[in-house]
């Protein structure tokens, strides 16, 4: 495991010269495995596999959404001092993506925060617990556990470009000053991500145009040892990457889910977009704005 490019590009931003030299870095680190490989006679019957845990996004501006929440009127906090009463928000920020917590599960106040945030220029696509309108449940995005928040937020991203000329701008919690690096949006600069591999078990020159995911990697790894899972796993085998294999499944089926919200002076949309594949489905992207209603 490598912490490198993430601390680098964090702290200096996509694209800087002291990003690329962790880059570089970490080219240095796999060939030094590559090496040992070779040294010891076992190159040529070694699967080698080099992934990112996500993707990169420049932050285009910084929001402290507890503070956004203090101002209009609502108890939100980032950490509770005391025990929390029902009514009280606690707000955990994970870079390009917001999780509210609200106390006691009620309705009508998760409501008023969601009509407040898709009012708001920094919102991307909202999705909560309870179906709401102009959102998304967290059933959709897969991450209706019980400790799941009561809203997710996932800042607005666009293609622009930062100071290096590399694309992909979101807005961000208020650790990441503008400039740095983030990730953890619904944005496809943030979703897709690397997976490169080698080794006798794998195709040799292939580009795979089918959807994957890191959830493909634990199957497809067990697949090649022989191995059978104990029980059912999220994800796929990559046979269209395997040697031994050969891809049977139909063509990916990708599909766009819209939500609208009449804010009275704006209407609220965000869209979400998803790819299924043998049996399993891949968050693409998902963003949201406010425009002024027609006349």
């Amino acid at each position: 495991w490598l912490s490198e490019p993430d601390a680098t590009q964090h702290n200096s931003g996509l694209g800087t010269a002291k990003a690329l030299k962790a880059l570089k870095g970490s080219d240095d680190n796999l060939a030094r495995v590559l090496t040992e490989l070779t040294a010891r006679g076992v190159r040529d019957r070694t699967d080698v596999f080099v992934i990112s845990d996500h993707g990169f996004s420049t932050c285009s501006r910084s929001v402290d959404i507890a503070v956004f929440l203090k101002k209009a009127g609502f108890n939100a906090v980032r950490e509770f001092l005391q025990p929390p009463a029902n009514g009280d928000i606690l707000v955990i920020g994970n870079g390009g993506t917001e999780l509210l917590y609200v106390i006691g599960h009620d309705s009508k106040l998760t409501r008023k925060i969601v009509e407040l945030l898709q009012a708001q220029d920094f919102a991307g696509a909202i999705f909560t617990r309870e179906p709401m309108a102009g959102a998304f449940t967290l059933n959709q995005v897969r991450i209706n556990t019980p400790d799941a928040p009561d809203i997710a937020l996932s800042f607005r991203w666009t293609t622009d470009k930062n100071t290096e000329e590399i694309a992909g701008l979101v807005a961000s919690d208020g650790g990441n000053g503008p400039g740095r690096g983030v990730h953890t949006s619904l944005s496809p600069f943030d979703i897709h991500n690397t997976l490169i591999a080698a080794g006798p078990d794998l195709r040799k020159g292939m580009v795979d145009q089918l959807p994957s995911g890191n959830i493909d990697l634990a199957p497809t790894v067990l697949h090649i040892l022989g191995l059978a899972p104990p029980e059912p796993m999220d994800g796929r085998v990559l046979t269209e990457a395997l040697t031994s294999e050969t891809s049977k499944s139909p063509n990916p089926v990708t599909h766009t889910l819209n939500a609208t919200r009449d804010l009275g002076v704006t209407i609220w949309r965000q869209y979400l977009r998803v790819t299924e594949y043998s049996g399993t489905a891949y968050l693409e992207e998902a963003n949201g704005h406010s425009e002024p209603k027609s006349k």
